[in-house]
């Protein structure tokens, strides 16, 4: 490290911000246990920058007996943030994953047997080097459990608000990129030095803002819930008496897995359309697969799977395609021909403008803005032209 001013001052307000922020988290730890691997993680980052501040400014030479105090969390940096997305996504970070804390014990060994002099200098480089590559291993890990993660909040919620974790995305893919600039940092110093004290800082404030907002969404494991709930009878007033009832054919082998037979695939989708239609469920924005799994009198794992396996789409996609559908409905109703895209997606059970441009592109192909405009020319009345004209 280069021992300049503005290189020991970002150090100093590195590690100065990482503890004032832990501070905070660990003590919401109690009511969000994710937040104390938050802290653990922030901590880290404060220690290693004190680390650098007494490699720069000599108080590791001027005190030996502390050499190497500071470097130990270096081990924890990976396995704290990768713990702490676990938790995000609804995934336990408890006992079971202290194992990923193994290399501090090890880095804590090699440590000490460099400050015995009975280990070659080269040993203290090739550890730092393997912790680096540690911690970028575990970036890719967590870039992997959010990919699965936003798949599993498609099957089991209508909104992805406040559920969707992409400034997780954002702080990990900021993190892999500290990690490479660490390598010119080490070998060059000079700006490579500045750039990454002032990634470090960032990475911080970054942490610290939305790991305060922000809470777990626990997404239910439905392969550990009960398989084959059956159906809830319906009411004898929405049955349609048949003159002779037909045996029940056997399940096939799609829905071998789950019991789940093809008569109640069928009935499924009819209570499913007949909600749409009557009870326009799909206007609730945060409508979560569980609520609808109840409504129709099926249980969750029978749902997703009659989305997936019969329909072809996630939860998500399914609600939203009923909600484009509604919007649709409505650009063509004269009653609301003054109305906004966003009312009319608002009014459909859309929450933002973003997710509705997204969700109607997808399904029509068009941009809803287009789609309007072709909609008020089919329903111009003919011959309106010419009468202008003459």
């Amino acid at each position: 490290m280069v021992a300049s001013p503005i290189a020991t001052s970002l150090e100093l307000c590195t590690a100065g911000l990482g503890l004032f922020l832990a501070a905070p988290l660990l003590a919401m730890a109690r009511r969000r246990p994710a937040n104390a691997w938050l802290a653990l993680f922030v901590a880290s980052f404060a220690s290693l920058a004190l680390a650098d501040f007494c490699y720069s400014a000599g108080i590791y030479r001027q005190f030996p007996v502390i050499w190497g105090l500071f470097d130990l969390p270096l081990a924890c940096l990976g396995a704290s943030f990768y713990c702490y997305s676990r938790r995000m996504t609804g995934l336990g970070a408890g006992r079971r994953q202290a194992w990923h804390l193994l290399p501090l014990p090890l880095w804590l060994a090699v440590i000490g047997l460099l400050r015995a002099g009975v280990a070659p200098g080269w040993l203290f480089l090739g550890a730092v080097l393997s912790l680096q590559l540690l911690t970028l291993a575990y970036g890719l890990a967590v870039l992997r459990r959010l990919r699965q993660y936003h798949h599993a909040v498609r099957q089991n919620f209508s909104s992805m608000r406040r559920r969707d974790l992409h400034w997780l995305n954002h702080l990990t893919a900021a993190l892999m990129v500290l990690l490479v600039v660490w390598f010119p940092a080490t070998l060059l110093g000079g700006a490579w030095d500045v750039l990454l004290l002032l990634g470090r800082l960032a990475v911080l404030c970054f942490a610290g803002w939305f790991g305060m907002r922000h809470v777990p969404v626990f997404v239910p494991d439905w392969q550990q819930a009960v398989h084959s709930r059956p159906l809830r009878p319906v009411p004898a007033a929405e049955t349609a008496p048949e003159p002779e009832p037909e045996p029940e054919p056997p399940a096939d082998g799609k829905y071998a897995r789950s019991g789940m037979t093809a008569a109640a695939a069928k009935e499924i989708g009819r209570r499913l359309r007949k909600r749409a239609d009557t009870q326009h469920d799909y206007r609730e924005p945060d409508l979560s697969l569980a609520e609808l799994a109840g409504r129709v009198g099926t249980s969750p794992q029978l749902l997703s799977q009659y989305l997936n396996e019969v329909e072809g789409v996630t939860f998500y996609d399914y609600i939203n395609g009923w909600r484009v559908a509604a919007v649709q409905r409505m650009m063509g109703d004269p009653a609301r021909h003054g109305a906004s895209l966003l009312d009319l997606s608002l009014a459909a059970g859309f929450n933002s403008r973003s997710t509705f441009n997204a969700a109607f592109k997808k399904v029509t192909g068009t941009p809803p803005s287009q789609w309007r405009k072709q909609v008020a020319s089919l329903s111009a009345p003919i011959g309106a032209d010419d009468r202008q004209r003459a």
